[in-house]
Protein backbone atom coordinates (compact mmCIF):
# COMPACT_ATOMS: atom_id res chain seq x y z
CA UNK A 1 0.00 0.00 0.00
CA UNK A 2 1.49 3.28 -1.35
CA UNK A 3 0.75 6.62 0.73
CA UNK A 4 1.28 9.91 0.00
CA UNK A 5 4.40 12.28 1.79
CA UNK A 6 3.63 16.11 1.94
CA UNK A 7 6.41 17.70 0.08
CA UNK A 8 7.75 19.47 3.46
CA UNK A 9 7.90 15.31 4.91
CA UNK A 10 9.54 14.31 1.56
CA UNK A 11 12.11 17.64 1.17
CA UNK A 12 13.06 16.04 5.43
CA UNK A 13 13.69 12.48 4.18
CA UNK A 14 15.73 13.55 1.21
CA UNK A 15 19.65 12.01 1.32
CA UNK A 16 20.91 16.12 1.36
CA UNK A 17 19.13 16.66 4.64
CA UNK A 18 18.80 13.90 7.22
CA UNK A 19 21.98 10.71 7.23
CA UNK A 20 20.01 7.45 6.53
CA UNK A 21 19.91 6.48 9.96
CA UNK A 22 17.46 9.61 10.61
CA UNK A 23 15.42 8.94 7.89
CA UNK A 24 14.60 5.69 8.92
CA UNK A 25 13.89 6.64 11.96
CA UNK A 26 11.26 9.26 10.37
CA UNK A 27 10.03 7.11 8.08
CA UNK A 28 9.22 4.53 11.11
CA UNK A 29 7.75 7.21 12.91
CA UNK A 30 5.24 7.99 9.79
CA UNK A 31 4.40 4.71 9.38
CA UNK A 32 3.51 4.51 12.94
CA UNK A 33 1.30 7.44 12.86
CA UNK A 34 -0.51 5.88 10.02
CA UNK A 35 -0.73 2.25 11.15
CA UNK A 36 -1.03 2.66 14.93
CA UNK A 37 -4.72 3.46 14.39
CA UNK A 38 -5.27 0.65 12.28
CA UNK A 39 -3.98 -1.29 14.35
CA UNK A 40 -5.75 -0.62 17.37
CA UNK A 41 -8.86 -0.28 16.11
CA UNK A 42 -8.34 -4.23 14.92
CA UNK A 43 -7.47 -5.23 18.33
CA UNK A 44 -10.58 -4.03 19.61
CA UNK A 45 -12.61 -5.69 16.84
CA UNK A 46 -10.89 -8.85 18.35
CA UNK A 47 -11.84 -8.54 21.53
CA UNK A 48 -11.65 -12.08 23.82
CA UNK A 49 -14.81 -14.22 22.54
CA UNK A 50 -17.42 -13.61 25.69
CA UNK A 51 -18.62 -17.30 27.30
CA UNK A 52 -21.74 -17.73 26.41
CA UNK A 53 -24.52 -20.66 27.48
CA UNK A 54 -27.10 -22.51 25.51
CA UNK A 55 -30.15 -21.39 25.95
CA UNK A 56 -33.73 -23.83 24.11
CA UNK A 57 -34.68 -21.69 20.90
CA UNK A 58 -35.44 -22.52 17.67
CA UNK A 59 -33.52 -19.54 16.58
CA UNK A 60 -30.60 -19.04 18.80
CA UNK A 61 -27.92 -21.44 19.97
CA UNK A 62 -25.76 -19.82 22.20
CA UNK A 63 -26.20 -16.62 24.65
CA UNK A 64 -23.23 -14.58 26.15
CA UNK A 65 -23.28 -11.13 28.08
CA UNK A 66 -20.11 -9.22 29.28
CA UNK A 67 -21.39 -6.84 31.83
CA UNK A 68 -18.46 -4.31 31.75
CA UNK A 69 -18.76 -3.66 27.99
CA UNK A 70 -22.39 -4.00 27.75
CA UNK A 71 -21.81 -6.50 24.66
CA UNK A 72 -24.73 -9.33 24.06
CA UNK A 73 -23.04 -12.32 21.78
CA UNK A 74 -25.44 -14.27 20.64
CA UNK A 75 -25.04 -17.62 18.40
CA UNK A 76 -27.43 -18.77 16.10
CA UNK A 77 -28.13 -22.07 14.69
CA UNK A 78 -27.33 -20.95 11.09
CA UNK A 79 -23.95 -21.17 13.12
CA UNK A 80 -23.12 -17.42 12.90
CA UNK A 81 -22.08 -15.28 15.84
CA UNK A 82 -22.86 -11.87 16.12
CA UNK A 83 -21.97 -9.30 18.79
CA UNK A 84 -24.11 -6.14 19.89
CA UNK A 85 -23.07 -3.21 21.44
CA UNK A 86 -24.47 -0.86 24.16
CA UNK A 87 -27.22 -3.32 25.34
CA UNK A 88 -28.21 -2.90 28.52
CA UNK A 89 -28.22 -6.20 31.05
CA UNK A 90 -31.90 -5.73 31.74
CA UNK A 91 -31.94 -6.80 27.82
CA UNK A 92 -29.84 -9.88 28.77
CA UNK A 93 -31.84 -10.73 31.46
CA UNK A 94 -35.30 -10.87 29.75
CA UNK A 95 -34.11 -12.90 26.61
CA UNK A 96 -32.87 -15.36 28.99
CA UNK A 97 -36.31 -15.38 30.58
CA UNK A 98 -38.45 -14.74 27.65
CA UNK A 99 -40.67 -17.91 26.75
CA UNK A 100 -40.05 -17.41 22.94
CA UNK A 101 -35.96 -16.50 22.26
CA UNK A 102 -36.41 -15.85 19.02
CA UNK A 103 -39.49 -13.70 19.03
CA UNK A 104 -37.79 -11.23 21.55
CA UNK A 105 -34.97 -10.94 19.76
CA UNK A 106 -36.72 -10.16 16.98
CA UNK A 107 -38.79 -7.90 18.49
CA UNK A 108 -36.53 -6.42 21.10
CA UNK A 109 -32.81 -6.72 19.93
CA UNK A 110 -32.76 -7.14 16.15
CA UNK A 111 -32.10 -3.64 14.27
CA UNK A 112 -31.94 -2.30 17.60
CA UNK A 113 -28.80 -1.98 18.70
CA UNK A 114 -25.32 -1.89 16.81
CA UNK A 115 -24.09 -5.02 16.04
CA UNK A 116 -21.13 -7.44 14.23
CA UNK A 117 -20.85 -10.03 12.65
CA UNK A 118 -18.23 -12.33 14.69
CA UNK A 119 -18.84 -15.10 12.73
CA UNK A 120 -20.25 -15.51 9.29
CA UNK A 121 -22.91 -18.54 8.64
CA UNK A 122 -22.06 -22.01 8.46
CA UNK A 123 -21.58 -22.97 4.60
CA UNK A 124 -24.35 -25.68 3.91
Amino acid sequence: MAFAVSIPVARMLSKSHLPALTRRAALARIAGVLFLPMLIARLSAEEKGITRQTVESSVLATVGYDTAKRLLEIEFHSGAIYRYRDVPEEIHRRLLAAESKGHFFGATIRDKFRSERVKPRAAK
